[in-house]
């Protein structure tokens, strides 16, 4: 199954539209405080004058709190990195699902989409993921002993599709026969949609066993 997010803008762009932004507002702050010191009988030159030193002080003083809130949510960002164990900078994945992951000898269909979340700070950070789940369908349709066998780069792939089957409701193929007991693999391929430079046919991940049987 493929898990698609959507790539967060550049940085690049971001601060491009951070400072138009500003610039408009700067003009339009500079203006306004100006007509208003000329309103209170302030001379032409003298009012521009503190109107400017008044905006550069909440330039400089919205610069600072921006620059303060940054650092702060990167410190964030990084601490929530490395305690779930995941790469320092962006990952991609290219995947060919082998023969036997959950294909046409599964006799059970699900009866809705998989709702899967991609792990937040993966996604943020542009890093795509896999696990490879291994698990059981009981009578009442519903997963049961599900087993990671690989997840790469790190386990919180599996915590999530791990989430997403054990929500999951199951239902008998018209026609199939039951077998309850048997095992049934079914990889999670996790996508952030343009991050991938190389083409998926012809190459398989290297998805190295983190934890799970094999």
């Amino acid at each position: 199954m493929f898990v698609q997010a959507t790539r967060a803008a550049p940085r690049a762009l971001v601060r491009l539209l951070a400072l138009a932004g500003l610039f408009i507002l700067v003009v339009v702050l500079q203006t306004g405080v100006t007509s208003a010191l000329r309103a209170i009988g302030l001379a032409g030159g003298l009012a521009l004058t503190v109107s400017g030193a008044l905006v550069l002080a909440l330039v400089l003083g919205v610069h600072l709190a921006s620059r303060a809130r940054a650092r702060r949510a990167a410190d964030t960002l990084e601490a929530a990195r490395r305690a779930q164990g995941l790469p320092d900078g962006p990952c991609c994945l290219v995947w060919r699902a082998p023969s036997g992951a959950g294909g046409d000898d599964m006799p059970w269909d699900l009866t809705e989409p998989l709702r899967v979340a991609y792990p937040a700070v993966a996604r943020r950070l542009g890093i795509e993921g896999l696990a490879v789940l291994e698990f059981e369908v009981g009578a009442d349709g519903v997963a049961k002993h599900i087993v990671c066998l690989e997840a790469w780069p790190a386990p919180v792939f599996a915590a999530a599709a791990t989430r997403a089957l054990s929500d999951a409701r199951f239902q008998l193929r018209w026609g199939a026969e039951p077998r309850f007991g048997a095992s049934f693999r079914m990889p999670f391929v996790f996508r952030v949609a343009g991050a991938a430079k190389i083409k998926e046919r012809g190459h398989r991940a290297r998805a190295p066993r983190l934890f799970g049987r094999a």
